[in-house]
């Protein structure tokens, strides 16, 4: 990642909890699973649990065993949004996108990835903190 500052550096190797789901596994939900989130409150949508791994060439999404599931380069990234859309909706959210909203990375081959990434006790979502970092490495990268 050429052009990096010494406040980048400090951001390597960071990992971080994560939850996620690809855009063709949310477009497969039916009313069902919308409700079941609504009332019980489980992310039945985001259906990878694990950990992110930030990286100088991009991140690094593990599984629960800590075994590389997508490792995804920021020249792979073509957009990140942070934000709801057609495939996960506000409604979606217990608070109604209210307190969060997932970040969605569009890579090139236009395959879409929705992150919830939680600070380090696993508790509260940091996803505006991420998504401000990440879009500023992915400018930078370019």
């Amino acid at each position: 990642m050429g052009g990096s500052d010494n406040s980048n550096i400090s951001w390597v190797n960071r990992q971080q909890p994560v939850r996620w789901v690809y855009d063709f596994e949310l477009a497969g939900r039916d009313q069902k699973n919308d409700l079941l989130m609504l009332t019980s409150g489980v992310f039945q949508l985001l259906l990878h649990k694990g950990s992110l791994l930030l990286t100088e060439e991009g991140i690094i999404l593990q599984n629960k065993a800590g075994q590389p599931e997508a490792q995804i380069t920021f020249d792979q990234m073509a957009t990140i949004f942070m934000g709801y859309d057609e495939l996960y909706p506000a409604r979606l959210t217990k608070n109604f996108g209210f307190f969060w909203a997932p970040i969605r990375i569009t890579l090139t081959n236009h395959q879409q990835i929705y992150l919830i990434i939680y600070g380090s006790m696993g508790l509260i979502i940091r996803n505006k903190w991420w998504f401000e970092k990440l879009k500023q490495l992915l400018d930078t990268a370019r």
